[in-house]
């Protein structure tokens, strides 16, 4: 019996290969629909989950900027930086400090394996189907 992966269409076979690819590669990832206003979340890894804190449900849905990561250490300039990349589809590096769900800094924090390792967000849009 397949997997059941969160709101992935299981035909979306595009969604399903980068799926694939990257928890294959042992990543801690999200995947959001551009197309929609707020570039809502459609899927996250157990790595993501695990990092974060948050459950898979609590994830779903909520803007790809991650705000409900951000804490006190968290600089506006940063966040600003972040959404304006989303709505502009460029690429920028962008330093943020974010939260566990239990409140400890990710800088700081300790995973069962020592560290955290490195969050690398990759921003890009992809346009599924043709004619607009």
């Amino acid at each position: 019996m397949p997997v059941r992966r969160g709101h992935v269409a299981p035909q979306n076979t595009f969604l399903d290969t980068i799926i694939r690819k990257f928890e294959g590669q042992s990543r801690k990832f999200i995947i959001a629909n551009a197309r929609v206003e707020n570039c809502a979340i459609i899927y996250c890894n157990d790595g993501f989950c695990e990092l974060c804190g948050y459950t898979r449900a609590e994830v779903m849905q909520k803007p790809c900027t991650c705000d409900f990561l951000y804490g006190p250490g968290t600089q506006k300039t940063s966040a600003v930086q972040i959404a304006q990349a989303l709505l502009g589809s460029e690429e920028r590096k962008v330093e943020i400090c974010f939260y566990r769900k239990d409140g400890v800094n990710m800088r700081q924090g300790r995973g069962r394996t020592g560290h955290w390792g490195q969050i690398q967000p990759l921003l890009g849009r992809c346009r599924l189907g043709g004619g607009d």
